[in-house]
C-alpha cells in the first residue's frame, strides 16, 4: 500500500511537471525606440545634455508625452499598426521632428508565450534636429545604449 502511495504521488509529479511547460518567454525585443541627447563641446567630445520637453507627440500612436523633469534620455512607443512613426518634440520654444520608418517580424515561439513582435531596419525618412545617429536599428531592451542619439546646439 505504502508503495502505491509513493507511486502515486511521483506520477502526479510527473504530470504536474510534464504539464508545466519551461517556456522562456523573457522577450528582448521591444516596441519604443529610446533617444539620448547629447552636445559637442569645442573639442567635439560628445556630453549629455538634458532637455525640458514641453510635449512630444505622435499621430500613429496617439501619445502625448509631457514632461515635468529634465531629460537627457527617453523612450518613445512605435506604432505597432503602421510600419512608420513621426515624433514632435516641442522644446526650449523649439519644434523638431523625426520620422522613423521600420519593419516588423512577427514571432511565436510557444503558444503560452504569445506573440512577439520584433522592429527591425530602424531608419529615418526625415529628421530636423542638427545630427542624430542610430545606434542600433533593431530594438533591444537594453540598459547601457539608447538607440538614437541626437544632437542639440
Amino acid at each position: 500500500m505504502k508503495t502505491l502511495k509513493y507511486l502515486l504521488i511521483v506520477l502526479s509529479l510527473s504530470v504536474l511537471f510534464a504539464c508545466a511547460v519551461d517556456s522562456n518567454c523573457d522577450s528582448l525585443n521591444t516596441d519604443f525606440v529610446t533617444f539620448g541627447t547629447y552636445k559637442l563641446d569645442a573639442n567635439l567630445q560628445e556630453t549629455a545634455y538634458a532637455v525640458k520637453y514641453d510635449s512630444i507627440r505622435s499621430p500613429q500612436t496617439e501619445i502625448v508625452f509631457i514632461s515635468l523633469d529634465t531629460l537627457t534620455n527617453i523612450a518613445l512607443p512605435l506604432s505597432p499598426v503602421e510600419n512608420r512613426t513621426d515624433f514632435y518634440f516641442y522644446y526650449e520654444n523649439k519644434t523638431d521632428t523625426i520620422s522613423f520608418s521600420y519593419e516588423k517580424r512577427v514571432n511565436v515561439d510557444s503558444p503560452e508565450c504569445g506573440i512577439d513582435n520584433q522592429f527591425i531596419g530602424l531608419d529615418t525618412n526625415f529628421q530636423t534636429f542638427d545630427s542624430l545617429i542610430i545606434n542600433n536599428d533593431t530594438l533591444k531592451i537594453t540598459t547601457n545604449v539608447s538607440n538614437i542619439k541626437i544632437f542639440i546646439e
